[in-house]
């Protein structure tokens, strides 16, 4: 297959990688989620408990399931982001293309690398988070840059692009608020550096405020580029 015909078939079928992933992805953590049993016997929740715990070999009963999904699904967003980034032809779009090949493969490295290695866990996840918000930003923009003759995908959807920015950035700077409270780094995305889990915890809040925004913005652009 010529670059040219590989090319063209990312821009057909882009939004279909798009769907797929994300819904793969989300239907991996509330599987996951649902039959979640922790240390303590609790149930999961996504007030006071962070997404990767859903990984955690050992302690996670459906691991397997949650780490699988996000090595395919982030491998199966790299077509969408690429195909995206073609599509809209532009500067900015080829600049988030790049960018967000490194967020899928990040998002791949979290499944991989699961909490049971919390060195090696941070900073694939650090990763992700940081490219993430570049990503969704300079899509963002590649989208309002668009010509008005040949738009593909409508600016309205950077009003999900924007949001899941804001997520993204609160999650981040929480998360940096919180490292100078612990003596390592590591132990800023750790559970168990509190003696005690709170009941209403704001990092895993915002985590999952990340996660919900960033699917639905997926959901938005795959769903706006089939039309």
């Amino acid at each position: 297959m010529t670059w040219d015909a590989f090319r063209a078939f990312l821009i057909q079928t882009y939004a279909f990688f798009g769907l797929i992933g994300s819904l793969l992805i989300m239907f991996s953590m509330l599987v996951s989620a649902l039959f979640y049993r922790g240390k303590k016997g609790e149930n999961y929740s996504v007030f006071n408990h962070y997404i990767s715990e859903l990984g955690e070999v050992g302690v996670s009963r459906l691991s397997l399931l949650f780490n699988l999904g996000l090595i395919i699904g982030g491998l199966t967003l790299i077509p969408f982001l690429v195909g995206m980034g073609l599509a809209l032809g532009n500067l900015w779009g080829k600049i988030a293309m790049i960018v967000g090949i490194w967020t899928a493969l990040s998002c791949t490295a979290v499944g991989i690398f699961p909490m049971n290695n919390m060195k090696s866990h941070y900073w694939v996840a650090l990763s992700y988070f940081r490219s993430g918000l570049v990503t969704v930003l300079l899509f963002s923009i590649a989208v309002f840059a668009q010509s008005a003759e040949f738009e593909i995908i409508p600016k309205i959807s950077n009003l999900a692009g924007l949001f899941s920015v804001g997520c993204f950035a609160a999650f981040l700077l929480t998360t940096d608020t919180n490292k100078k409270k612990v003596e390592s780094k590591e132990e800023a995305l750790d559970p168990e550096s509190l003696p005690e889990r709170p009941r209403f915890w704001k990092t895993t809040i915002l985590e999952w405020a990340v996660f919900f925004s960033t699917i639905v913005w997926f959901l938005v652009l795959a769903l706006f580029a089939l039309k």
